[in-house]
């Protein structure tokens, strides 16, 4: 496959979204194509399935009480989905895909956060997806106090449900936020703070990212 897999991951509230667009408005102008994947899912039909979308409101949904182990079943079927229909074809035809999580995501919060065995998740995400979508060509992992991250997830306003992962304990976001630290450790992923005006975190992804990979 000759296209770009890049991800940039972290906690909820540390910007991915607003970087990931801000690289992929960067890499358009350079004359890429750039296809740009939620995980596990959104309403928009060019970065998601109507499949994903469908499981993703069922994660997403706080008043669903079910078993740590279910959640990683349903990210890996979400994964699943984007992996053959939208990530897979566009690595095929030569173009980068951009994604503000990938299974990182899931190590962080099903692992560390709910006790799910490391193993487990990458066992299903494997079995899901494809060794291509386990190594992408560039991974950072944004990082924010807490204050912030905060801050911005209160700024999104007022959802319709409660979300299953942002309504958390802050012992919860604590763990998640280690988590991160930890897997960034052990999976060698450069950490950026996203502390400060966005084109300047920009400017740090883009030379994290310039270290892994050539685009």
């Amino acid at each position: 496959m000759s296209g770009r897999y890049l991800v940039i991951e972290g906690n909820d509230g540390t910007g991915k979204s607003t970087q990931v667009a801000m690289l992929a408005a960067y890499l358009q102008r350079r004359g890429h194509e750039v296809v740009v994947v939620e995980e596990p899912g959104s309403d928009d039909p060019d970065r998601s399935t109507p499949i994903a979308n469908e499981l993703r409101q069922l994660i997403k949904n706080g008043q669903l009480v079910r078993a740590p182990e279910i959640n990683v079943m349903l990210f890996s079927l979400a994964r699943r989905e984007l992996w053959r229909d939208k990530i897979q074809p566009a690595l095929q035809r030569g173009a980068v895909v951009l994604s503000g999580r990938n299974y990182l995501s899931t190590i962080a919060y099903q692992g560390y956060g709910e006790g799910v065995a490391e193993a487990e998740i990458i066992r299903l995400t494997r079995l899901c997806t494809a060794e291509r979508y386990m190594q992408p060509d560039a991974t950072v992992i944004l990082t924010a106090p807490e204050s912030l991250r905060r801050q911005r997830i209160g700024q999104r306003g007022q959802l319709g449900y409660v979300d299953a992962f942002e309504s958390r304990t802050q012992q919860f976001q604590n763990v998640v936020n280690q988590a991160y630290q930890a897997i960034a450790a052990a999976y060698q992923i450069p950490l950026v703070s996203a502390v400060g005006p966005a084109e300047q975190v920009q400017q740090k992804i883009l030379a994290k990212i310039g270290q892994q990979v050539v685009l």
